[in-house]
């Protein structure tokens, strides 16, 4: 009776969510002429993705002294921006959490405009087959256009 409540309790806590996906919001700021990007994931699916890198524990007393960095660098390996067959690099800007909702906050500068914007999304579908990674592009002169990509889901470039 013990091993059959220790089994159920255990169930719980490692129980899966049905979905599985992330939001990144690309905003243009024309008077900075930058991309301000906010990325809303479920931080203990980015925390299992990182798990042979280090254990993150985001938010608590003992997250790891190089958490943004991790972040970082897994994004580097799932997330492309191009412009102008030119890619784009981004900076750092830093991360929240939310109870079990991790944002983001990344920035590109010298950005005139988000037309043409070539992306490329494969945030987490290296661990979950059922990912889905949602983009929003956002300017000031031109309509919301958003995306959504699967795995094996090839680049897509926002036009106006």
């Amino acid at each position: 009776m013990k091993a059959l409540l220790l089994a159920a309790g255990l169930s719980s806590v490692l129980a899966v969510h049905d979905f599985f996906v992330s939001i990144l919001t690309i905003r243009h700021n024309a008077k900075e002429q930058t991309l301000d990007l906010t990325w809303r994931m479920t931080a203990h699916d980015i925390e299992h993705a990182l798990s042979t890198r280090g254990e993150l524990k985001l938010g608590s007393d003992k997250e790891h002294p190089n958490a943004d960095s991790l972040l970082n660098r897994y994004f580097m390996e799932h997330l492309t921006l191009f412009q102008e067959d030119k890619q784009m690099t981004w900076k750092w800007v830093g991360k929240e959490l939310d109870g079990e909702t991790l944002y983001c906050y990344l920035e590109v500068e010298g950005v005139a405009t988000p037309s043409d914007l070539m992306v490329s999304n494969t945030l987490l579908q290296d661990v979950f087959a059922e990912q889905q990674n949602l983009v929003h592009v956002e300017g000031e002169k031109v309509p919301t256009r958003s995306h959504t990509f699967v795995r094996g889901s090839s680049s897509h470039t926002f036009t106006r």
